[in-house]
């Protein structure tokens, strides 16, 4: 049997297996890179395919082990940014390799969330082949152990990436020496932000206790559910007709709850049944509540618990939450992650707690020191983070910026008030 694979996303072959096994030890090809799979139709990672998996059992057990989180929840204005931001420097407080990915290729802000305004390298740079692999665009950030990949703001085309595009930065991200990544993904649930969080190893997601915002988080997780399904399903025809029953419902509205769905497909399908139940089975989402004022709020994120397990067959793990406090908002204006800023206020006591118990696991003694290490550490990278001294801006306010009309912050013959558009006036 030959095959085609891809490396680095240049397609070579047909390879017999003979060959794979000649690149695999001289290092040219490895696990991570791809086949082609003439039963799936579409390429996939070569440690994934049955045939080829033992070409790489003698690869280094050292290799890093490297963790994708994708951290999502389809409304905007839940603190999906914010959180990703304290959640690497957290994380790089224990010594960990983080790198702080911006998956929300068109509207990428979590740069400026680490007070870096112009990134020298961004993901425009990787898109239009200037650089050829995602270590090339890292930036280094203020803090030890934590990197960027910086997205682009602006740009239509970044917004909209074909799907070779999009399949390009998912194997390229899980070839970056890290021990863990952090997407963080845009609002919505388009194509795009589902293939990223769903292409992720731990999926995370994002919500306010408010009805509205908990209602978008059940909707993402339903549209996510869905979105893998017609993936897996796409030459069943039978099954696909049954999908799209529910997938194209009215919003908001789910037509059937998962276990009646499954049972239709059964019917219909044994095999595929089954292979749904196995799906629902491994997929596990994880909540953090964000915003929350006290006890009562804090239950919300239980009722949500319930209702993805009952309606749509899903076990969620509730992280944990994150109390509302106001020293986050002033965080945002300092350019700073509200770890950083106040690693003792309300909100980074909760997140130490939920990066300690929630995503390492530790509890009891283990979970408090852990807690108390995270915040130590914090306040020590704290003393030495820069200060963002924004200069008066260089840009005169006047009726021949093209923003005039629009703009909120008319002021006639002084300085632009908006000092973080400088970079853009001035290209």
């Amino acid at each position: 049997m030959q095959v085609f694979v891809k490396i680095r996303d240049q397609q070579y072959g047909p390879y017999t297996s003979a060959d794979l096994e000649k690149l695999v030890q001289s290092g040219q090809f490895k696990s991570d890179d791809l086949v082609f799979s003439e039963d799936q139709q579409e390429w996939i990672r070569a440690e994934d395919h049955t045939a080829y998996q033992s070409l790489f059992q003698n690869e280094s057990q050292s290799e890093k082990k490297r963790t994708v989180f994708a951290v999502g929840g389809g409304k905007g204005g839940v603190g999906k940014t914010v959180i990703t931001a304290s959640l690497g420097v957290g994380l790089a407080s224990l010594g960990k390799q983080v790198v702080l990915v911006d998956a929300d290729l068109g509207g990428a802000n979590l740069h400026t969330c680490m007070g870096i305004l112009e990134p020298k390298f961004t993901f425009y740079h990787f898109y239009s082949l200037q650089r050829d692999t995602l270590e090339d665009i890292l930036l280094d950030t203020p803090i030890e152990n934590l990197r960027l990949i910086s997205g682009t703001c602006g740009t239509l085309g970044l917004a909209n990436p074909r799907y070779s595009q999009k399949q390009r930065f998912i194997s390229s991200l899980k070839k970056i020496n890290a021990d863990y990544l952090l997407l963080d993904l845009g609002a919505g649930s388009s194509y795009n932000v589902i293939d990223f969080f769903l292409a992720a190893d731990d999926r995370i997601v994002v919500t306010t206790p408010e009805p509205m915002a908990v209602q978008e988080t059940f909707n993402f997780v339903k549209i996510a559910i869905f979105r893998a399904l017609q993936r897996l399903f796409r030459d069943n025809q039978t099954v696909l007709s049954l999908l799209d029953n529910d997938m194209f419902a009215e919003p908001g509205r789910l037509g059937t709850t998962m276990q009646q769905l499954l049972h239709q497909v059964e019917k219909a399908d044994a095999q595929a049944g089954k292979q749904i139940g196995e799906f629902l089975d491994g997929f596990r989402p994880r909540l953090i509540l964000n915003m929350v004022h006290d006890s009562d709020e804090a239950r919300e994120g239980v009722a949500l618990k319930t209702a993805v397990l009952e309606l749509l067959g899903v076990q969620m793990e509730f992280l944990g939450v994150i109390e509302y406090d106001e020293s986050v908002r002033n965080s945002v204006k300092e350019l700073k992650p509200f770890l950083i800023n106040d690693p003792r206020s309300k909100a980074s006591r909760s997140l130490a707690k939920l990066i300690s118990v929630g995503l390492l696991k530790k509890t009891g003694w283990k979970g408090f020191r852990e807690r108390r290490r995270v915040i130590r550490q914090v306040a020590d990278e704290a003393q030495s983070y820069p200060t963002n001294q924004l200069k008066e801006s260089d840009v005169i306010c006047s009726v021949n910026c093209f923003y005039w009309g629009d703009c909120d912050f008319q002021n006639g013959g002084y300085p632009c008030p908006v000092r973080h558009l400088d970079p853009i006036f001035k290209k």
